[in-house]
This record gives structure tokens, sequence and C-alpha cells, in this order.
């Protein structure tokens, strides 16, 4: 039986404990050569350039580098085999699809029993990519409410990228990559009122009705 190096990605403690303790536990379809931890994506990154990982579990949301750009810089390494699955507690289509876009070979919810987890680490060691019933249904287009509405209303006409002014451009890469208006008015040295007046002459100009419209917006003219 192959021997397995796993890294698990989160910044949450209980988490990475309870899958690294749910791998270990009554598997006899894997074993275990190392099993690394990493808190957020900047560590996550390096320990990947330091070791050839069979499986990276990533999470998305974390501190100094999230699992979407960590996922990206890994995975823009072509001389290493790091398969990346996305770890999260929920199923945005926007994150999946960034997820998807980065590199990810699957995508699982942290609420995962243990037969699939095996299953998923499975199918993507074999090469093939897999995701989660539901996040497989978001894929497929099975889903209902308001956040996931096409981002640009038929009642006004579909706004080009070239009509942003550059600024503008910067803080909607920044509201698709997670950036509260906040850490946006930090990031940039800007007025945290500045940075709502951006917002809100973005959400305008694309007449879209939330931030999932805003990042649908970002990922279809490719700013994420």
């Amino acid at each position: 039986m192959e021997k397995l190096k796993i890294l698990i990605a989160d910044d949450h403690k209980l988490v990475r404990e309870g899958i690294k303790i749910t791998l270990s536990q009554d598997n006899s379809l894997f074993e275990f050569e190392r099993m690394d931890e990493a808190s957020n994506g900047e560590e996550a990154v390096i320990k990947a350039e330091l070791f050839d990982y069979d499986l990276i579990f990533m999470d998305i949301n974390m501190p100094i580098m999230d699992g979407i750009e960590a996922t990206r810089k890994i995975k823009s390494d072509k001389t290493r085999e790091n398969k990346i699955i996305a770890l999260s507690m929920h199923s945005e289509e926007f994150q999946i699809k960034s997820m998807i876009k980065s590199g990810a070979s699957g995508y699982i919810l942290k609420n995962t029993e243990s037969e699939e987890l095996n299953r998923a680490i499975k199918t993507i060691l074999n090469g093939n990519k897999y995701y989660s019933n539901e996040v497989a249904l978001k894929l497929l287009g099975d889903f209902k409410g308001d956040d996931i509405n096409p981002a640009i209303s038929s009642s006004k006409p579909m706004v080009k990228i070239a009509e942003l002014s550059n600024r503008e451009i910067q803080v909607l890469r920044l509201i698709a990559n997670e950036f509260t208006n906040v850490e946006i008015a930090k990031k940039l040295k800007l007025s945290r009122r500045t940075i709502d007046s951006h917002r809100y002459n973005i959400v305008n100009k694309l007449n879209v009705k939330n931030t999932a419209g805003l990042i649908k917006f970002a990922m279809n003219n490719n700013l994420i």
C-alpha cells in the first residue's frame, strides 16, 4: 500500500485535527507517510515548495493569504504534481468556480463523512475530479435563490470592463477576493468612505444586486 503525504491547510486547529483523526482511524484504504498542517495560505505555499505532497486539503477563507490565491500559486509550479481539494463550510458558486479556476481538483464540505472523504481522495489521486453532491448540483445549475441569479439584469445593457475606472477595477478585484471594505481601505491607503463610494458606483454601473453579482462579473471578465 502506497504511503501518502498530505497537507491540511485551515486556520482552525480543531478542523485540522479532526481531518487527521478521521483519516488515521480505521482507514484500510490508505497509509500516511506524513500529515502536515498549515494555518494560512502563505504557510501552505511555503510547505508545498518544500515537500511533494500527494494531496493538499485547502480551506478557502484563511488569513494572510486565502485558499484561492494559495491554490493559484501552488499550481503555477508545473514541476510538482500537488493535487488540491478545496475544503469549505459553504458551497457558494463563486467560491467553487474560483477554486476550480485556480487549479483545485475537487471541492468538499467540512461536514463530509469519513467514507466520502476517502472516496474523494481515491478519485482525485486516480486523476479525476471530485465534488460533493451539493457542490455538483451548483455546477450543474440546479440551484435557487437570490445570490445565484444572473449577475447582470436584462433591464440595462451589459457593462463592459472598459467602462470601469482603473481604481474601480482595483477595488472590484479585492472585493472578488473576499476583502472587506475596511481591509480594502487599509490596503489601498484610502478612507473607508472612499471605498464605500467606489463600491456603490461599481454596483450601480454593473447593475448587480449584491456581492455575489460583483464576484460573478469579476470572474466572467477574468479579474480573478
